[in-house]
């Protein structure tokens, strides 16, 4: 089991920070391209702005999921030192579970928010807001995977070192 979690971890870090990527590359693009035409042509792309904030919200989810993968997220660290060391991953483990369970109030907030304004249309891309507001969705979810995942490798991980003489 150890090394399918290892290869799910690996596969959702590379998931996750490929399209956390690519979300700020068309970022990139995008605005790039409309203060070019805005600068060269006196307009600008009309759905250009909206665009770009749903992207950088899409791309904050994957990016999310992808730094908690890593542990290069905001920690308490004041907490972890106080702590003796055979508790440190024991409070990792259950930052995890409280994690995952953040996850899921994000999924469940989303459809909610989904439901009840999943039906109006952007004025400026004219494309059905609920796909933008699915980005929350799709957060929640990878969020609480990730945490799932991070648990299980720590679990794991600690359960090796306590069979260990």
């Amino acid at each position: 089991m150890s090394a399918l979690l290892t290869r799910l971890h690996r596969g959702l870090i590379l998931f996750n920070g490929s399209l956390a990527g690519l979300a700020m590359m068309l970022i990139f693009l995008l605005v790039a391209g409309n203060a070019f035409a805005r600068y060269t042509y006196g307009g600008s792309i009309s759905w250009g702005e909206d665009t770009a904030i749903y992207l950088m919200i899409y791309g904050l989810m994957f990016g999310m999921s992808w730094a908690y993968l890593q542990d290069k997220h905001i920690g308490f660290d004041l907490i972890r030192r106080l702590l003796p060391p055979r508790w440190v991953r024991w409070q990792a483990v259950l930052v995890d579970l409280i994690v995952f369970v953040v996850g899921i109030g994000l999924m469940v907030s989303a459809v909610e928010f989904i439901a009840s304004r999943g039906g109006r249309t952007s004025s400026s891309t004219g494309m059905p807001m609920w796909l933008f507001q699915t980005s929350m969705l799709v957060g929640g979810g990878l969020l609480s995977l990730s945490a799932l995942v991070m648990g299980a490798l720590r679990w794991n991980e600690q359960l090796g070192e306590e069979a260990s003489p």
